[in-house]
């Protein structure tokens, strides 16, 4: 099962520290948004074998970026010319459409991600999500929500089935079942976090891949 561990990218020195403690994850995500000081995206790129994903939020998306929209967008595209793999672009980036085109256009592959931190979201509304997301022309999409209750889980893995390659989970403590499960259901990977949770729920590294572990005896 494959696993993507989220990083918070503070410096190129403490990034590149944490990607090498990360031998158990699949690929890595770099949340650029937590940076600390101007990051030399080249090294940390031949620090890892491992596929990279570069993701710069704003503050309304879940993150930490303050920047111009231009700005934001042109460290992801400096990201991509360094040799990244892949950049998260949030549903709500200004927009979009033309945003993955131009992440493209620079080599990159482009999940589209949608984020809802307070609802459970149903089978209709992941539908309407991903048929959105889609028409932008993306590479992969990624649909997260939350779950109040662990039924809540089942529509993000009954999405996973019908869409396979995609990614779509819940966040919180009752969403850890669907956050195990999405790749069992056909999700591309799923998340975990190296040292402290990027996102609500996220499981710690060590134990997720010793679950797998445990499921596959």
């Amino acid at each position: 099962m494959s696993i993507c561990v989220a990083i918070k990218a503070t410096t190129t020195d403490e990034t590149i520290e944490k990607m090498l403690e990360a031998e158990e994850a699949d690929l890595i995500e770099l949340r650029l948004d937590y940076r600390k000081e101007q990051l030399n995206l080249k090294s940390i790129r031949v620090a890892s074998a491992k596929p990279l994903i570069a993701t710069n939020r704003r503050k309304d998306q879940g993150g930490c970026s303050d920047e111009p929209e231009a700005e934001r967008i042109r460290l992801l595209v400096e990201a991509v010319r360094a040799g990244f793999e892949m950049v998260d672009l949030s549903s709500t980036s200004e927009q979009l459409s033309i945003q993955v085109r131009k992440v493209q256009g620079n080599g990159g592959k482009v999940i589209a991600s949608y984020h809802d931190f307070k609802q459970a979201l149903d089978e209709t509304q992941l539908e309407e999500i991903h048929n959105k997301l889609e028409e932008t022309g993306c590479d992969k999409i990624k649909i997260i929500g939350w779950a109040d209750n662990y039924s809540d889980n089942l529509p993000y893995l009954n999405y996973n089935r019908r869409h396979p390659g995609n990614i779509a989970f819940a966040m919180g403590e009752k969403g850890t079942t669907s956050r195990i499960l999405a790749p069992y259901a056909g999700a591309a990977y799923t998340y975990a976090s190296l040292d402290e949770e990027v996102a609500p729920g996220q499981i710690p590294l060590q134990m997720l891949r010793e679950t797998y572990r445990s499921l596959e005896k």
